[in-house]
């Protein structure tokens, strides 16, 4: 960021707003990065409990087994219950 400034300043490139402004527009660029950071770490998380729904409702209808669940989502099946269950899925009973 520090660079990109200088080399507009050193290039005539908006020089003197940047020579005056500099704090505020380095501010808002690292604001706007957090915040474009935060939205992606917020979609990821919302695609994996999707995903995570979709596993859970493939094993409470018997259509996956929930080993082969567990091992999609990443986790250990005990695991794998444990957010099935907080989730308010019916955990199947195993033989």
């Amino acid at each position: 960021m520090k660079e990109a400034i200088d080399y507009c300043i050193d290039n005539d490139i908006l020089k003197e707003f940047l020579k005056t402004y500099r704090s505020e527009v380095t501010k808002s660029m690292q604001l706007n990065y957090e915040f474009d950071r935060q939205l992606e770490l917020e979609r990821a998380d919302a695609i994996e409990e999707g995903e995570n729904k979709m596993l859970f409702t493939l094993v409470t209808k018997g259509k996956l087994d929930i080993d082969t669940a567990a091992e999609e989502a990443g986790v250990s099946v005990s695991e794998f219950e444990k957010l099935m269950s907080e989730a308010g899925y019916k955990v199947p009973e195993t033989v």
